[in-house]
């Protein structure tokens, strides 16, 4: 009776295990993809890629907005700023020219079957070079964008050791995931803060994104920027990345409250030419 009794034990616990060993496999080729990998994108800038991030895409105003995350970096050979003669002004002035970027979305069969990839140009809205982030609009003004990034509360703590996994589009491959754990939260670049993840990273990931799983999904963390190096190799276990908050920040002083879920934030004043 004792191994009868052990018996129907044990096939229990094997029929309650296996839902519970075949479910997270089932969610992951679901929600790793749409909630992680499909929200980021390759950015060409003029023949250069990099990587961004879908950060919004809704209607307002009676037509589509839909918005990419990336490093000012990234975007930086598309912007120029050359003299030009103002007759208004009687001298040269500066005027800043910016060239269209192009991103490129995998497309996939079974959740990880690359059948090849869809673009959509896209305009720069708006930089800050010292937090290294920029903001671009697509163009298409009729398509909504189905997977789009949930950025992490701004209150949300992140502990060191922490799983992560970064996203992006290195050596100009599609987008693809490594995973790793928060490293370190309070280095200082350039009078900025960085957070120090061992999810590896290399060239062309900038402009991606840093994720973590919370209660709610797959949430974005951070905008991995740069690699550590020792001569002229690259560390690529030791990636920093922009935290949360600059984000918020930045989106906040460019006007673009709407994307975190806030009222609307009217830009300051510009500073006025002395000569106007």
């Amino acid at each position: 009776m004792k191994n009868r009794w052990g018996f129907l034990a044990l096939l229990a616990t094997i029929l309650i295990a296996v839902p519970a060993i075949a479910e997270p496999s089932e969610k992951g080729c679901s929600i790793r993809h749409t909630e992680m990998l499909y929200t980021v994108t390759l950015l060409d800038v003029l023949r250069v890629s990099g990587s961004a991030t879908v950060i919004y895409s809704g209607k307002r105003d009676d037509e589509v907005h839909t918005y990419l995350l990336t490093n000012y970096h990234v975007i930086k050979s598309a912007i120029s700023i050359e003299k030009e003669w103002s007759p208004k002004k009687g001298k040269k002035i500066d005027v800043e020219r910016r060239s269209q970027v192009e991103a490129f979305w995998q497309q996939y069969n079974q959740c990880s079957r690359s059948v090849g990839k869809i673009g959509r140009r896209a305009e720069i809205m708006v930089y800050d070079e010292g937090k290294d982030l920029g903001l671009i609009r697509l163009i298409d003004r009729e398509r909504v964008i189905e997977y789009v990034a949930a950025i992490v509360a701004e209150n949300e703590p992140i502990y060191l050791g922490e799983e992560v996994w970064a996203i992006g589009a290195g050596m100009g491959e599609p987008p693809f995931m490594t995973s790793g754990e928060i490293g370190f939260l309070e280095r200082q670049i350039d009078a900025y803060p960085y957070m120090l993840s061992t999810a590896p990273i290399i060239f062309g990931n900038s402009g991606g994104a840093l994720f973590r799983l919370g209660e709610d999904g797959y949430e974005l963390i951070g905008v991995p920027a740069k690699v550590s190096g020792a001569g002229f190799q690259a560390i690529t276990h030791m990636s920093w990345s922009i935290p949360h908050g600059t984000i918020y920040n930045f989106l906040r002083e460019q006007g673009y409250c709407f994307i975190l879920g806030e009222s609307d934030c009217p830009l300051e004043d510009e500073d006025k030419d002395e000569d106007d």
